[in-house]
This record gives C-alpha cells, sequence and structure tokens, in this order.
C-alpha cells in the first residue's frame, strides 16, 4: 500500500468521524472512502452494544440482508477471528486465512457461509474506542483473492477513529420516534428462528427494527435470540430504532425456542450508554449519576470521598463533553431515552 494514500485515506476517515454525520450516513461514507484503500467485492457493518458485544444493526454492501444463520454463526466461540477477540485482543483486526494458519477449512463460519459464496478473503475489524467496542465491519473478497497483512494494519488503525465516530452517532440516534408509553410486544421464535403471529403492538416495534418487506425478523432480534440459544440465559440489549429511538430486547428460553420482549428503553438501561458515548469515566458516570438524583456539591462530595473543589473539577469536564452548561441540561442530554 502507498504511504502517501495510507496517509490520505487516514486523514480523511478521521475528518469522516467528526462530521458529526448520523449513523446511517456514517457507516455509507465510511464504507465507500474504506473501499478507496482496501478494495472489496462485499461487505458488512454491525452497530455493537458495547455491554454485551451483541450486533445490533448492519449496513450491507453489495450483499443481502444478514439472516438467521449469519447471527448463528456470529456467536460461535469457537471460531477465529469472533467479535469478543478481535475487541478485547492487543490488535483489532483480523484476516481469517492468517488466523487459520492457511486452512480455511478449520473454520465453520467460512465453510458454512463464506465458500458455498465463493468468497475466500475476509476482514474482520472491531471498532474500539475508550476500550468498548461500538461496531465491527467484515470485508470480503471473492475467490481466488485475498487480505493482505498490510490492509489488515490500516484497518487496525482507523479502528479507534471509527469508533470513536460510531460512538458520537450514540448520542444523536434518539430524537423521535414510537411512543414511549406504546405497550411492549413480544415475538416467539422457534427453533427453526422462525416468527409465530404477533400482537399489533409487537408488530410496530418490528417495523421500528427493521424493514418488514426485507427483514421478517430484524437482525438486532435475531442476535439476541442467538445468544439466548449459546448461553440458555436471558440476554438483554439495546438497540438503535430506524426512527433513532433507543429499543429494550429481552431475550430468554422458552421451550424449544425464545421469546423477545421489545419495549421502549427505560432511562436506567440507557443512561450508562449515553454516558459512555459522551465519553465520560466511571467517576464521572458516578457523579452524573448523583446530579440527576438531585445531590448539591457538598452532598456528591460527602458521598464520593473528594473535595467541593474536585466535585467542580469534575462538572466542567462533563459540562464539556456532553455540550451542556448546567446541571438540568446535562440530566435532560444524558437521562433522556428519547
Amino acid at each position: 500500500m502507498d504511504h502517501g494514500v495510507r496517509e490520505r485515506a487516514r486523514d480523511g476517515i478521521g475528518r469522516l468521524a467528526a462530521s458529526g454525520l448520523d449513523l446511517a450516513d456514517l457507516t455509507g461514507e465510511a464504507a465507500r472512502l474504506l473501499a478507496r484503500v482496501v478494495p472489496y467485492d462485499t461487505a458488512c457493518w454491525h452497530t455493537v452494544d458495547p455491554a454485551t458485544l451483541i450486533e445490533t444493526g448492519y449496513h450491507a454492501v453489495d450483499m443481502p440482508p444478514p439472516d438467521a444463520a449469519v447471527a448463528e454463526f456470529a456467536y460461535l466461540g469457537t471460531d477465529f477471528n469472533t467479535l469478543a477477540d478481535l475487541a478485547g485482543g492487543r490488535r483489532h483486526s483480523g484476516v481469517l486465512s492468517e488466523a487459520t494458519g492457511g486452512r480455511l477449512d478449520r473454520s465453520p463460519r467460512y465453510r458454512e457461509l463464506l465458500r458455498p459464496n465463493n468468497i475466500r478473503g475476509e476482514l474482520r475489524t472491531a471498532l474500539v474506542d475508550g476500550g468498548a467496542c461500538w461496531g465491527v465491519f467484515t470485508l470480503f473478497r471473492e475467490e481466488p483473492r485475498d487480505f493482505t497483512a498490510d490492509e489488515r494494519d490500516f484497518a487496525h488503525e482507523v479502528a479507534a477513529v471509527l469508533g470513536r465516530g460510531f460512538r458520537a452517532a450514540g448520542t444523536r440516534a434518539r430524537a423521535t420516534g414510537p411512543a414511549a408509553d406504546l405497550w411492549p410486544g413480544v415475538v416467539l421464535l422457534d427453533a427453526d428462528r422462525r416468527a409465530g403471529p404477533v400482537t399489533p403492538s409487537a408488530a410496530r416495534w418490528l417495523a421500528e427494527l427493521g424493514d418488514p418487506a426485507e427483514e421478517p425478523v430484524p437482525f438486532g432480534v435475531l442476535s439476541v435470540a442467538e445468544r439466548v440459544r449459546r448461553e440458555g440465559a436471558e440476554v438483554a440489549a439495546r438497540v438503535r430504532g430506524r426512527s433513532g429511538r433507543w429499543v429494550q430486547v429481552l431475550g430468554a428460553p422458552a421451550g424449544d425456542g425464545v421469546a423477545v420482549v421489545l419495549q421502549a428503553a427505560t432511562t436506567p438501561s440507557v443512561a450508562p450508554l449515553i454516558s459512555a458515548a459522551y465519553g465520560l469515566t466511571a467517576r464521572e458516570r458516578e457523579l452524573t449519576d448523583l446530579v440527576r438524583q438531585g445531590c448539591g456539591t457538598a452532598e456528591i462530595a460527602a458521598r464520593l470521598f473528594i473535595s467541593p473543589h474536585t466535585v467542580q473539577g469534575h462538572l466542567k469536564a462533563i459540562f464539556a463533553k456532553t455540550g451542556v452548561r448546567s446541571r438540568r441540561e446535562l440530566v435532560t442530554r444524558v437521562y433522556s431515552a428519547g
């Protein structure tokens, strides 16, 4: 890869991530810019719930929307270059052929998904910023082409920058949407991941999470259901709806299938995500929650065992990060789920 091309591409991606675009436009522009430096045949970008590493949404490039099979292999812990491994590793990008030592057949994902579609090259990158994963992109090349170590390293270089853009977009993804008092909806998925009859409220939530014409069951719901199957336990994720509203998706085992509850995200469930998206530290999040509870400076200082002067210093930093000027604005910005 030419050094000048690499530098210009990295600078362009940096400007894009800081441009303030919403998530859909950011992803589309990032995919086009990346293609100029690391050409690919098809690609898929996913948003990720940083607390659970559940893939909650997607942007497909020259490929069909991801289905239940994609969700299944996304959480196969015995495969190579899993999202958890890339997000938690020192290098956040990986080429599948390199990870398998050149023996691609060792990967269930390759055997079941890639090879049947004539794909050899897979470059997967976790978008990690501030110690949390906010998204992931996977680039594909058809036989006989593959990705190089140089391209893998470039993807790692821009992972944090794009992660910062995805993180910032999360602070703007809650302006409009279905009414908060809309009844929760329940969706039952059978062993084949097919949804049974749904109530009107469930249908409205499903339409909020995906296009019913393309996705009978939205990918965010399939992802939660697949995690339930893998862990045999209750699972929760926060998913951005098509309108921008945060939706809480709760899954639990139900016989041979999975029961999924869709509802307006509660303030306690979204506030940690919004706080993290603004880049607040653990101490700043703790202090912000005390502000929400109505605590004054002296009480906050006493509870956190710090001086009032230190409290004011933290508040100044929090105000700067969230773009507010008062405690009331802070509470509204961080704790308003929509």
